[in-house]
């Protein structure tokens, strides 16, 4: 999870704390940290300590590099399998086409509570089963 809101991480926490299927496998607070997780170098090169994600929870306003420069960077790396969520704090439609442009697999609103957090996690579950039926980019 990237995201330098403390609240928005505690609360993402607290969703998936009681979640059997999906584990925060770490946190970062900006995008120079995404870079160096993913890429497994610093800090990260420990894999058994920051173990390679299969889904990345991405804020688009991060100090720094943002989302958006994370996403580019991603273009030209290879992490087959990584699947990219953008998790916003606004639902605004060109910041869904430049984010699902630039490689997200989906696009939602953060949970401002635990109910809506449940209804991402039950999503981000079918995005990472690759189930057929999952939207590439969501704006509800």
């Amino acid at each position: 999870m990237a995201d330098d809101s403390e609240d928005d991480r505690l609360l993402m926490r607290i969703i998936f704390r009681n979640h059997p299927k999906l584990v925060l496998a770490g946190e970062v607070f900006t995008g120079e940290q995404v870079q160096a997780y993913l890429s497994g170098s610093g800090i990260y090169s420990n894999r058994q300590k920051y173990p390679f994600p299969d889904l990345l929870l991405l804020d688009l306003k991060m100090p720094g590099i943002s989302g958006f420069g994370v996403l580019d960077w991603l273009q030209a790396q290879s992490f087959p399998g990584l699947k990219v969520v953008v998790l916003s704090d606004h639902l605004l439609e060109e910041q869904r086409a430049l984010s699902t442009k630039s490689g997200a697999h989906f696009y939602r609103n953060k949970p401002s509570s635990g109910a809506e957090g449940l209804k991402i996690l039950h999503d981000l579950e079918e995005l990472v089963a690759g189930s057929d039926g999952f939207a590439v980019a969501s704006e509800e």
